[in-house]
Formats: C-alpha cells, structure tokens, sequence
C-alpha cells in the first residue's frame, strides 16, 4: 500500500476518534448540565409546593374566618332591625342607649369585616402569583423531562 494512502488512513481514523470522543464528550456534558438543570429546578418545585400549600392553608383559613364574622356580623344587623322593628315610630328611649351601643358596634363591625375582606383579596392575588410560578417550575421540570427522554 502507498505511504500517502496510509498516512490519509492514519488522519482519517485519528479525526474520526476526535469527533467521537468530542461528541461524546458534549453529550456527557449536556447530561450533566440537565441533571444539574433538574436538581435545581427539583428544589425550586419542593419549595414552591410548600409556598402554594401554605398559601391554600391561609386563604382557607382566612376565608373560615371571614364567614364566622359574616355571621356574627348578620346577627348584630337583626338586633338592630328588632330594636327598629318594635314600634313603627323608632326606638323607644328607654331602648335607645342599648340600641345606640348596638348599632354603632355592628357599624364598626362592618368597617372590620370589609378590612378582613381586602386583606383576604390580597392574599388570594398573592396566592395565585405563588401557585403560577409553582405551576410554571413544574411545566419546566417536565419539558427539561422529556428532552432528556428525546435526547
């Protein structure tokens, strides 16, 4: 055999070992760049699932309490209507500091109530805001999933 055709071999075989060990060696470090991906992606999702659980926890929490004081608050309004309700002329005056003291106590009350409700909407909003990016790690967790199962 001639010396050239050898020594075109010899190139051949040695660029031929280079690509397999470079591609070899990009697919190793792309394995390892997702496993890193998805270790890091997989401690964001546990920590988001605890955010948006405690989150749930709060709001149903939060909205148990709204209605107990929704309650409490329909009650003082049907003791003000019965002190209202006993004479069609008012209140009578010897009722009127009882009914007084009433009425303003269910008023602060719904000044209350209506403070609990925007807190609670503030919550909700902010709930929903930490169970998106929850949802949205997750929808990156199976994408990173499936292009370790395609790759």
């Amino acid at each position: 055999m001639n010396q050239a055709v050898k020594v075109a071999i010899g190139v051949g075989l040695v660029l031929g070992t280079i690509t397999i060990v470079y591609s070899g060696g990009q697919r190793i470090f792309e394995q390892q760049r997702l496993s890193d991906e998805i270790a890091r992606l997989r401690d964001d999702l546990y920590l988001a699932r605890i955010s948006a659980n405690r989150c749930r926890r709060s709001l149903a929490s939060g909205e148990g309490e709204l209605h107990a004081f929704d309650a409490r608050l329909h009650s003082m309004r049907a003791r003000v209507d019965s002190f209202e309700a006993l004479d069609a002329r008012g209140v009578a005056q010897e009722q009127y500091p009882a009914y007084l003291e009433t009425f303003t106590a269910y008023n602060d009350s719904v000044d209350a109530w209506r403070a609990r409700e925007r807190r609670l909407r503030t919550a909700d909003t902010s709930c929903r805001t930490v169970i998106l990016e929850h949802n949205a790690l997750r929808d990156s967790m199976q994408q990173i999933l499936a292009q370790m199962d395609a790759g």
